[in-house]
């Protein structure tokens, strides 16, 4: 792959998740370029691609590093999801950086997409356990609990746009300055809204809408509605371990 010293964006991609769709790693890329807007992104995938290109043409100086852990895993294997890997790959300031779990997994690609993939390969075995990768199974531990796994968690929001994790760290950050509060049930919608106004997270409601749609479908985030009506927002997790989580993020920050 061709590689370059000035790096702007990375992107994580873990297709052991279950949800994970081809269109959520075009649009966190998309939304990367168009500065959070990723509602402009195409419904056809090589359409998409298109549109990255042309955004990446436009400022030769970007350059996106999408790293992508098992490249074969169920959710990527597909004849279509590695046909729009291998094209963005091929694209001259999209560098992809992925690893793999099958010794067979080359055999997944042709003549075309192992050219556009053009990879240099190298053996790094861990033999380390599985850990994140069936962090989400739905074992009878998480069903039970209804508990998000701080391992998933740290996977998912690491996939995010900046704007989208900015989202998400101000709800983080709410229900930590209420875990002394008995009566507290969730940060409310409103609140939620007025605070990403504040930040220039989302220009409207229906935009902070769509984002909640994405940390609702990752089990990111539960919402119930109040005895008043209002839509209430949690974080399925033990506090410590959200405190944790807090922690990790702003050491890197």
């Amino acid at each position: 792959m061709r590689w370059s010293i000035t790096t702007k964006n990375k992107r994580n991609v873990p297709p052991f998740f279950p949800s994970l769709t081809l269109k959520d790693i075009l649009d966190s890329i998309i939304g990367e370029l168009l500065d959070g807007d990723a509602n402009v992104s195409p419904s056809n995938p090589h359409e998409a691609v298109d549109l990255i290109e042309e955004e990446l043409s436009y400022t030769p100086q970007t350059h996106i590093y999408l790293i992508v852990h098992n490249l074969d895993g169920s959710m990527l294997r597909n004849t279509k999801a590695q046909a729009i890997l291998s094209r963005l790959a091929s694209l001259r300031q999209l560098h992809l950086l992925a690893s793999i779990d099958y010794i067979n997994t080359p055999l997944l690609w042709d003549h075309t997409r192992l050219s556009n993939f053009n990879f240099s390969w190298w053996d790094c075995t861990t033999m380390l356990p599985y850990s994140d990768e069936t962090a989400y199974e739905n074992s009878l531990l998480v069903q039970n609990s209804g508990e998000l796994a701080l391992s998933s968690m740290r996977s998912v929001f690491s996939s995010l746009t900046t704007n989208t994790r900015g989202i998400y760290m101000i709800i983080v950050k709410n229900q930590l300055k209420n875990k002394g509060n008995p009566n507290f049930q969730g940060m409310s919608f409103k609140d939620l809204y007025w605070s990403c106004r504040e930040a220039f997270l989302v220009s409207s409601d229906l935009a902070l809408r769509a984002q909640l749609t994405e940390f609702l479908d990752h089990k990111l985030v539960k919402s119930k509605r109040n005895i008043d009506g209002s839509e209430l927002l949690s974080i399925p997790i033990d506090e410590a371990l959200l405190q944790q989580f807090l922690d990790e993020q702003e050491k890197k920050s």
